[in-house]
């Protein structure tokens, strides 16, 4: 460490050195011409140039440049293009660009230099505009341009350059390959990336290690996991970069069970992860809560030496708020020696997701006081942290504190948020309002929020009118039907419950199968309603029985208003006891320590009946249990919800 800080120290004496024996050399050449001794040589020159551009000092440049000018010396073709290449290396575009323009004879490497120049500071159109004047192109000059619009964002440009450069018979290299596979997969192009694979393999580069990385990549993004496995499995020596491209595929389209083996399988052959890997891991654990798998991922982390890692660091402790333990989160951000508001937004949002919304507020304002400027993510997890607690004065105030303090305009994330919280406490009519004088378009999200708000307290019209809403958006989903039939049904109107469930049927709307996963024993465990297909079932099932028995005797009643009207009571409750969650706890109680909390995963939103019942059985069996639905976290304690019973 103290050698490090000594050496930054005297960083700065270095480069003094290293510009003054430069210069040195510099004075010594011009005096001698002006002695009339000896005339500097392009040779002399080059030398002073390429010295230039290995410490890319600016002044010292100009100052050869000048000189050069100065004694009338005329350099050959060479020497400007390195003198386009220094400034280009400093960033000094206009500099370059005049050097260009003065050229007396440019060559095809001139262009060359120029336009790859302009694409690495960003000036990708100028660099248009300098590849449209180019006389002759060559391979080198396509591929700066395809390249150039790919690192810029430009996938689609990219992809018509590569089109045209086939056209013209330009024959491609690894590169130009390489920026293809790339913008086909930032565009999710399936069809064009298997186009590209083909000429690949025409062209006889299949097996170029780059290329093969690249398509692993480019199959990944368009969630063409077959393929890309295919590729993966196909290369012989694979490197930390082949390796990301699979995992990162796999948790990126939803499998995070194959990214986490695949993980284990790349450490098992003494592969070093890096930070990248690492975080897609964290990630990947967040979205199943495999908070084992999280562990020992974090236990990785601390011996590779990489949880200083600002990214690594923010990732675990999403990766802890995600699976319901804020009190780990908490201590890996405590830790932190460094953080960015990457950092603070996830711990806030953590904070405010599991039922903290006091510490979340306040670790905003020591977020102000550290001097980090907050943006409008920050603001979702404040404003979410207020709904959560009904604090609607409190809500007001940091949503008018976002547009006025921190110039930061509302979107339409916020204004659900607000919606959510003037439902939370019953004031429709406000929420309602504020979804109308919205300043822009409104769009599921807040409309979600305000069914929400109807169903809890039963306003069927509004509902009604917040449902029509989202069918317009989202018309092929089945979670607004569900809710306003819901609404219908626990006001006893059967016939429009019946109207809502035809018009699913003529609109051919299908439910999404619910189900829930549990991590237990370093695996996943899922289940869906009345499941009987896991090994335990039988154990399952019984437990299932003796909570019930347990349940009814301390006044339990199965919330049957949900179910069909026209089902016996019986299979009714049965129905309702056999959830998928129910069937997750159930196993978590007869496969986990006692004094471990049980973490459930669901993909839809808890049903009242459930969420009732779950109560119930944290009481009984003296059992912390955290719940993850598709809309919130739910901490389970003594026959108590974090919500408050509004989800």
């Amino acid at each position: 460490m103290a050698l490090n800080k000594l050496s930054q120290h005297f960083m700065p004496i270095q480069q003094w050195w290293n510009f003054g024996v430069i210069a040195l050399k510099l004075c010594t050449l011009n005096n001698a011409f002006s002695a009339g001794k000896i005339s500097p040589s392009i040779k002399d020159y080059a030398h002073i140039v390429e010295q230039c551009i290995d410490t890319k000092d600016l002044r010292l440049g100009k100052l050869l440049h000048s000189r050069m000018l100065a004694t009338g010396f005329n350099p050959e073709i060479l020497l400007w293009n390195r003198l386009i290449s220094f400034y280009l290396k400093c960033r000094s575009f206009e500099d370059a660009r005049q050097v260009f323009d003065k050229m007396p004879q440019r060559n095809t490497c001139s262009w060359n230099v120029m336009i790859s120049g302009c694409t690495k500071s960003g000036r990708i159109v100028d660099a248009h505009e300098l590849f449209d004047k180019m006389g002759e192109r060559d391979a080198i000059s396509w591929n700066a341009m395809i390249s150039g619009y790919a690192q810029n964002g430009y996938s689609r440009q990219s992809l018509k350059l590569f089109g045209d450069m086939q056209h013209r018979g330009v024959k491609a290299n690894e590169f130009s390959f390489a920026s293809a596979l790339s913008s086909c997969g930032d565009l999710s192009a399936a069809q064009e990336g298997k186009q590209v694979h083909a000429y690949i393999v025409k062209t006889g580069f299949e097996f170029n290690s780059i290329l093969l990385n690249a398509m692993v990549d480019m199959y990944s993004k368009c969630r063409n996991m077959e393929s890309a496995r295919q590729l993966f499995d196909n290369i012989r020596e694979r490197d930390v970069i082949s390796w990301t491209a699979m995992i990162a595929g796999y948790a990126q389209s939803g499998y995070g069970e194959e990214a986490l083996k695949l993980f284990c399988r790349m450490r098992s052959q003494a592969m070093r992860p890096d930070a990248v890997v690492f975080s897609i891991v964290l990630s990947a654990s967040a979205n199943l809560a495999a908070l084992g798998h999280g562990k020992q991922v974090h236990g990785y982390i601390v011996r590779s030496g990489t949880e200083s890692d600002v990214f690594v660091a923010s990732a675990l402790v999403n990766m802890y708020a995600k699976c319901g333990s804020t009190m780990d989160a908490s201590k890996v951000f405590g830790g932190m020696n460094e953080r960015n508001v990457v950092s603070w937004n996830t711990m806030i949002s953590g904070y405010a997701q599991n039922g903290h919304p006091k510490e979340a507020l306040q670790l905003y304002e020591q977020m102000i006081q550290a001097g980090t400027k907050p943006n409008y993510v920050t603001f979702i997890g404040v404003l979410s942290a207020c709904s959560h607690a009904g604090l609607v004065g409190e809500g007001c105030f940091y949503f008018n504190s976002m547009i006025c303090d921190h110039c930061i305009p509302p979107r339409t994330d916020h204004y659900a948020c607000m919606v959510d919280l003037y439902g939370r406490v019953g004031r429709l009519k406000e929420a309602e309002e504020l979804i109308n004088n919205m300043p822009f378009e409104t769009d599921a999200v807040v409309w979600g929020a305000l069914l929400g708000a109807c169903r809890i307290h039963g306003n069927s019209e509004l509902g009604r009118h917040a449902a029509e809403q989202l069918f317009r958006f989202e018309p092929k989903r089945a979670g607004p039907y569900k809710l306003l039939s819901n609404i219908y049904a626990s006001a006893g109107r059967w016939d429009d419950v019946a109207k809502v469930r035809n018009e699913m049927k003529e609109k051919g709307v299908q439910k999404e199968p619910g189900y829930s996963w549990i991590e237990a024993g370093n695996k996943v465990h899922t289940f869906v309603r009345e499941d009987r297909t896991h090994p335990q079932t039988e154990e399952i099932y019984t437990k299932l029985e003796e909570l019930s028995g347990k349940m009814k005797a301390t006044g339990y009643l199965p919330d049957v208003d949900f179910v069909l009207h026209d089902v016996e009571v019986e299979h009714k409750e049965k129905s309702l006891f056999y959830h998928s969650e129910k069937l997750a706890i159930a196993f978590g109680l007869i496969s986990t320590p006692s004094e471990v909390p049980i973490r459930i995963m669901k993909n839809l939103r808890v049903c009242g009946d459930c969420h009732t019942a779950i109560k119930f059985i944290s009481r009984i069996e003296k059992r912390e249990i955290i719940v993850r639905d598709v809309n919130r976290f739910h901490h389970f304690e003594d026959g108590l919800c974090s919500c408050q019973d509004f989800w």
